[in-house]
């Protein structure tokens, strides 16, 4: 709670949870969305704020970045396969500036580095190869 309280001047507990649940149902919809329209890649970002190019399974994050009350502090964390293509690993409530200062956070990392060490592993670096992966386990 202090950390919510510090890192975004919340003094309502019922006010951050009622916004992070808008936050987590609009982000669902951003997911979910399957129009031709729709552009993951205009939502996911890189893990790390200084990498600027693409590169093989990176590490990514969303987040809602149009939030008119507060920063949004929800994540989803993904692998990208190829442009517009994602492997969801996970999601958290990030209240910290880095991801190492708390535990739940320090779990996500592993997580993807996980999911990360498995596709490499499996050959799988494409939506092609993911997808005859996937046909092998039926």
């Amino acid at each position: 709670m202090a950390d919510l309280m510090s890192y975004f001047k919340i003094t309502d507990v019922n006010e951050a949870i009622y916004d992070t649940i808008e936050d987590s149902e609009r982000l669902q919809c951003l997911i979910l969305d399957i129009s031709p329209e729709a552009d993951l890649d205009k939502l996911f970002r890189p893990l790390e704020n200084s990498r600027f190019t693409d590169m093989l399974l990176g590490k990514e994050k969303a987040r809602l970045r149009d939030v008119h009350r507060h920063a949004s502090w929800l994540r989803i964390y993904a692998i990208k396969l190829e442009p517009g293509i994602y492997v969801i690993t996970g999601g958290a409530i990030k209240l910290t500036r880095t991801m190492q200062e708390r535990e739940h956070t320090l779990q996500e990392l592993a997580k993807m580095e996980k999911v990360r060490s498995h596709l490499l592993t499996n050959n799988i670096v494409d939506k092609d190869s993911f997808v005859d992966f996937l046909g092998e386990l039926v």
